[in-house]
């Protein structure tokens, strides 16, 4: 996810805050410092403490990073058994849904896939119970000023801690709940048929919540705005998995490198492109892949200076390059990821060849065939 901030690891897997993160943060400060609501038996929000207003800040702050932490906590459940599996994590980001677990790649076990999903919601509810068992022993013990401080921080966490992981179960992506929807599904059916039948529920669910949100909270409406597109996202994303299996990126890339000199002026450049018709070029020199350089980079330079400006000058010197034997779907994936629209395949230091998007996108509509 761009802009965000990597702020440490965990297990060997990257914490990264997204600048919207901070905009939930501070809602979550300011609504537990002030409000004051009684939900189930639990009180939110030290609004009507006799304490100051830096004080109850104060506390917000707490308890906005403890909540969080326990956000934190769920993620870490999904990352660490999809790391324990073997799938690589590319990290965990906080944004302004909460947070998300970064992973290459899904596994098609269902069995896999349930406890991964269900992870995170059962360490959810477990934490919410053992809040909620300090809270009983707090108000068994007093009432003073200082215990109720406790009794609302604790009774928060309870709350907010099991909410979160029965949320998580409903049935719809990319909730976790739709991840166990599917895997309990993938053993009745096969997996895209799965995956196409939880993302029509999930879906269904989207607009129920926000028919809900429209009379009731706002808020309803924009979960489920990012429910329905993480559903649509799914389905698509599993498509293209499915297509892509077993194909290697030596089996679709394009070996016919056309390769352009560091020394050619943009204006040159822009005819050979006009000759050849390729939107993107490696760079080399004396068979030493030095960049690339693709119509983009033409068309931030003035025309009126591209008879100065060198291809060396403005070409991309950090080149995203894959194997020819990694599978294609991996192309795909870091295509997607670094919104980028070809890759450079080498084996050792040798430039065997292109992957692009249409080479993605003519590999799949082959296997559609």
């Amino acid at each position: 996810m761009k802009a965000s901030l990597q702020i440490g690891k965990i297990f060997g897997i990257p914490i990264k805050i997204h600048f919207t993160f901070l905009i939930i943060l501070a809602l979550f400060v300011w609504t537990f410092a002030f409000d004051n609501v009684t939900l189930f038996g639990f009180t939110i929000g030290y609004g009507l403490l006799p304490i100051d207003d830096i004080s109850k800040i104060i506390l917000g702050v707490v308890l906005a990073i403890l909540f969080f932490t326990g956000v934190l906590l769920h993620e870490l459940g999904h990352s660490y058994l999809t790391q324990k599996y073997g799938f690589k994590i590319n990290g965990i980001t906080m944004f302004i849904f909460g947070g998300i677990s970064e992973a290459e790649e899904i596994p098609r076990d269902p069995k896999m896939e349930l406890r991964i999903a269900a992870i995170g919601p059962v360490i959810s509810v477990l934490s919410g119970f053992l809040f909620y068992f300090l809270f009983l022993f707090i108000n068994f013990i007093g009432n003073t000023l200082y215990l109720q401080m406790i009794s609302i921080t604790l009774g928060t966490l309870a709350f907010y801690n099991i909410f979160l992981g029965l949320f998580n179960l409903i049935p719809a992506f990319p909730i976790d709940g739709g991840r166990v929807l599917r895997s309990v599904l993938a053993k009745r059916m096969d997996y895209i048929k799965a995956t196409k039948t939880a993302s029509n529920i999930g879906k269904g669910f989207a607009i129920a919540m926000a028919v809900f949100g429209i009379f009731y909270n706002i808020w309803f409406v924009l979960i489920a705005v990012f429910v329905y597109i993480g559903a649509s996202s799914e389905e698509k994303t599993s498509e293209i998995s499915m297509a892509l299996d077993n194909v290697k990126v030596k089996d679709i890339m394009t070996t016919d490198i056309d390769a352009v000199s560091p020394e050619l002026t943009m204006h040159q450049f822009s005819e050979h492109m006009q000759t050849h018709k390729h939107l993107g070029y490696p760079v080399m020199k004396d068979k030493h892949l030095l960049g690339l350089i693709t119509i983009n980079e033409l068309h931030r330079v003035d025309r009126r200076e591209q008879d100065v400006v060198m291809v060396k000058d403005i070409m991309h010197k950090d080149v995203l390059s894959i194997s020819p034997d990694d599978d294609a779907y991996t192309a795909f994936r870091m295509m997607t990821r670094n919104k980028n629209e070809r890759l450079i395949v080498k084996k050792d230091d040798d430039v065997l060849g292109i992957v692009s998007w249409s080479d993605i996108l003519h590999a799949i509509r082959l296997k559609e065939v």
